[in-house]
């Protein structure tokens, strides 16, 4: 393992800039699961599950709350959050992956922990949870962005990071594979439990996985990054 991520870290040292795609993988790694009925959801939402049966943050968030509920929900979500959020070892490890590299940020989540760590270059893809929607002038913004990014660093050394993304994701892992394909001066980098890894045959020998608890490989990385 400790070869692969030397390897990792020599090709993020060599890139021109990052593109990190990210899913709910990199939540899970903050302690941050929207899908689970734990204690954080009974701590701030057992008002919602006790009068309505939602058993999840994104179930509630998909729940056709009376207008004022759906205000109360969406308070508790931002304390939650945000007001309650103060960063995590996982984002202090990829900000200094990061360091001073161009980058881009396509990700599915929701919670806006990349722009309150400071990394406001992104596409969310799916919108987020309180200010954004899809097709909105500035989720067309961000995809534009992207597109501007992307067309930069045609032709470069570009590496795509990508974390905690589901084998079979068809919203953000492949369309990303598949640009890796078509541009031959980038390499792949994906970061997940080992039953999620898939590697498209085509970028095999441009890929590297790395698998594992997703806060300890980046940890990992970023110290084989300062010791490169």
């Amino acid at each position: 393992m400790m070869d692969k991520i030397i390897q990792a870290a020599q090709i993020i040292k060599d890139a021109d800039a990052i593109l990190i795609s990210a899913s709910n993988g990199l939540s899970i790694s903050e302690g941050v699961n929207i899908f689970a009925n734990n204690q954080a959801f009974h701590q701030y939402f057992s008002d919602f599950q006790t009068k309505y049966g939602i058993q999840s943050i994104l179930q509630g968030a998909s729940y056709n709350f009376p207008a004022d509920e759906r205000a109360a929900f969406i308070t508790q979500l931002k304390q939650y959050l945000l007001d309650d959020y103060h960063g995590s070892s996982s984002f202090d490890s990829l900000k200094a992956i990061i360091h001073s590299k161009d980058y881009f940020v396509v990700t599915s989540n929701a919670d806006k922990h990349f722009q309150v760590n400071g990394l406001d270059q992104i596409w969310e893809i799916e919108g987020n949870f309180f200010d954004l929607q899809m097709r909105s002038p500035q989720w067309h913004a961000q995809q534009a962005a992207f597109q501007d990014f992307v067309k930069q660093y045609r032709g470069k050394k570009l590496v795509q990071l990508e974390l905690g993304i589901g084998a079979a994701n068809q919203l953000i892992k492949a369309p990303l594979m598949r640009m890796v394909a078509m541009n031959p001066s980038w390499s792949y980098i994906t970061m997940n439990l080992a039953n999620e890894i898939n590697i498209m045959p085509v970028i095999a020998d441009r890929s590297t996985a790395l698998t594992g608890d997703l806060s300890k490989t980046l940890e990992q990385l970023k110290e084989a990054i300062d010791h490169e």
